[in-house]
């Protein structure tokens, strides 16, 4: 059975503040203006200016955001990796919702210097462990594993991928547009992974996978 996918909320709030909803209960606001109204249970997360990928404003960004967020609230507690986790939104959103064991990857030292500079913003007690290890170092450890990346490093990417799950967990993927789903559903299919469902966002998609196996 398809799972269905939370899709960003498209309206921005006023560019004074410099905040955005980059999911429906998400909010990423500049660290030097900060937003004093939440609505019950949002995030609101504060964000440092960078070059790095993933600053809550490209589509795919969001539509991970929504998603993560979403399967975060439904089953607390889980270990969750954020590959190619740019300035870290992603894996914030889950320690934020209570996510146990959170790690986000990047091969870009920039980005995890980034990532680094922003999670200390939460002031959390969970720790978001940074790297640039492989998704399959841990082994079949992550009940939630997020990839917004492109096609071609998500195709070498795939057995790691499919390895750092364990029985049963969810593999989200971005990067891509609609076109491009076409011949990533089978090869991801062919890992040992189910096809859950499918959104798309200004031209972009998002699949959503579970590995099989108890």
């Amino acid at each position: 059975m398809s799972e269905s996918v939370y899709l960003p909320d498209m309206a921005e709030s006023s560019p004074r503040l410099r905040a955005r909803n980059v999911a429906p209960l998400v909010v990423l606001y500049d660290v030097d203006c900060p937003i004093e109204r939440q609505e019950e249970n949002c995030i609101v997360l504060p964000q440092m200016a960078s070059t790095a990928f993933g600053d809550g404003t490209h589509p795919t960004t969001r539509l991970c955001a929504g998603a993560v967020d979403l399967l975060c609230r439904q089953h607390p507690g889980l270990s969750f990796l954020d590959v190619g986790t740019g300035t870290g939104v992603l894996a914030r959103i889950a320690r934020a919702r209570q996510a146990m064991h959170v790690i986000g990857t990047d091969i870009d030292s920039l980005a995890l210097e980034a990532a680094r500079r922003n999670a200390a913003l939460d002031e959390h007690a969970t720790e978001i462990a940074f790297t640039d290890l492989s998704p399959d170092y841990w082994g079949p450890h992550f009940d939630l594993i997020a990839a917004n990346i492109l096609e071609g490093p998500l195709r070498k990417l795939g057995l790691a991928l499919a390895a750092g799950l364990k029985p049963g967990g969810r593999l989200l993927l971005s990067g891509f547009t609609p076109l491009q789903t076409v011949s990533l559903r089978p090869f991801f299919s062919s890992l040992g992974l189910t096809y859950l469902s499918e959104s798309h966002l200004e031209g972009w998609a998002l699949l959503l996978f579970q590995k099989r196996g108890k």
